[in-house]
């Protein structure tokens, strides 16, 4: 199998293991430990599904080793093996035939025994990663087109906000937020729910510009709290590994508990600076987002005030029970950090050092130390390596090992020993 196919599903398997970790956790934790570490601690998973980084020897390169030669075992000897009495294996001409007929073989084994069922597989596998690479890149072309389309029409509509004194506002809760840059502010009736878009020049888009001043405040707060935590990129790094990902289930519910976490630490962000006795008025400000029915629903990196009816209904929950984590509450999910960064080194990735191995190291485990990978069938150095063991492989009377030796040899030598088989009168052979 291509070696970058392997180390990127050791990558998509060693992070499934860690997104289940992470999802299991889940129900113990919830509410025990901050939303805000719950949204940030998938970021290593998303790290690990997109970096092969770890150490040379570790947990996934281990277990890749044990599979491939179980494989190619497997490949290499069953698919070989003939009837011991089986008189077919090498259609050959009986000795006194003419010269001309003595270095051809059976037109039926032509395809077959000199081209064996592991090759046909390994190039098959070799390419493998042309499909998950087309799917990959048709997947992310969509999530871009649809989100373009999204921004287009919502600029369409777009109306800039003259009202002095909510711009006036909006330029004092930016400063709070350490926002320095101007910040636009627009509307447009059509979107569904308060929204932020654009990745470098910010700008807020409110479905009605007829907002209560307390509403505004949080509405405000809220979209710059995701533009500072740039989770916007936070998202599409999310989306492009879904589709890098796009075989790997997990995924797919990865995405799906990032984007709720998402807005769980944002209401936990916004909270730890007005105060957490404000959960009421915020809770309130929340419902009201949910009235405006707009015909623009949220796109892949638009962040949001309010999704849908499911989630606000979660989210007021975990807003009425917010409250400052103790000192021993950051010790732990400190130790829980540092404890899930080296699992995820520990695990590893599929050895990229495994694709430098020298050519002539055994391919199959319990065969000949000598053994050489069908890659290297047409290099003629190796002719002496294969005919050395289709010598070993004759003299032991092993029919089936000596067919993938024999097939492997150049013409020259197929014919030579094919007189020898002649000479010797081995009809098996």
């Amino acid at each position: 199998m291509n070696i970058l196919l392997k180390m990127f599903l050791s990558m998509s398997f060693s992070g499934s293991l860690f997104i289940l970790l992470l999802l299991a956790g889940k129900r113990f934790l919830k509410d025990k430990i901050s939303r805000q570490w719950q949204y940030y601690i998938w970021l290593i998973v998303v790290v690990r599904l997109l970096l092969p980084f770890g150490p040379e020897t570790n947990l996934m390169g281990k277990a890749y080793q044990t599979i491939d030669q179980a494989i190619t075992h497997s490949v290499s000897l069953p698919q070989q093996q003939s009837p011991s009495g089986d008189t077919n294996a090498f259609n050959v001409p009986a000795s006194g035939m003419e010269h001309d007929n003595q270095n051809t073989v059976n037109p039926k084994d032509d395809s077959i025994s000199s081209r064996p069922v592991g090759d046909i597989l390994s190039l098959f596998s070799n390419h493998v990663w042309l499909i998950w690479l087309m799917v990959a890149l048709i997947l992310l072309v969509q999530k871009i087109t649809a989100y373009h389309s999204f921004i287009r029409y919502v600029k369409a509509g777009l109306n800039p906000v003259s009202n002095v004194e909510q711009l006036d506002r909006l330029s004092v809760i930016a400063e709070q937020t350490g926002r320095k840059r101007p910040v636009e502010l627009c509307v447009n009736p059509l979107v569904s729910s308060p929204l932020l878009i654009g990745f470098f020049r910010p700008c807020i888009v409110l479905p009605s510009a007829d907002i209560p001043e307390k509403d505004f405040q949080y509405i405000v707060l809220h979209e710059l709290t995701h533009y500072k935590r740039r989770d916007m990129f936070y998202k599409w790094l999310v989306q492009i590994t879904v589709c890098l990902h796009w075989f790997n289930p997990l995924v797919y519910l990865m995405r799906r508990e990032i984007t709720k976490a998402c807005e769980f630490s944002c209401d936990e962000a916004v909270l730890s600076k007005m105060g957490y006795d404000n959960a009421q008025d915020y809770g309130e400000t929340l419902l009201d987002a949910m009235a405006a029915v707009g015909k623009y629903k949220e796109s892949l990196a638009a962040v949001t005030l309010s999704e849908n009816k499911q989630l606000l209904k979660e989210r007021l929950g975990a807003i009425m029970n917010l409250k400052r984590k103790s000192k021993t509450t950051l010790f732990f999910t400190s130790v829980l950090t540092l404890c899930i960064i080296l699992g995820v080194v520990f695990v590893g990735v599929y050895p990229a050092a495994a694709a430098d191995q020298p050519s002539n190291e055994p391919a199959v485990s319990g065969l000949n130390e000598n053994v050489i990978s069908p890659t290297q069938e047409k290099n003629s150095s190796h002719n002496e390596v294969f005919s050395s063991q289709a010598e070993q492989y004759y003299e032991d009377d092993n029919l089936p090992l000596f067919e993938i030796a024999f097939s492997r040899l150049d013409e020259k030598a197929q014919g030579e020993w094919l007189d020898k088989i002649y000479a010797d009168d081995r009809i098996r052979f």
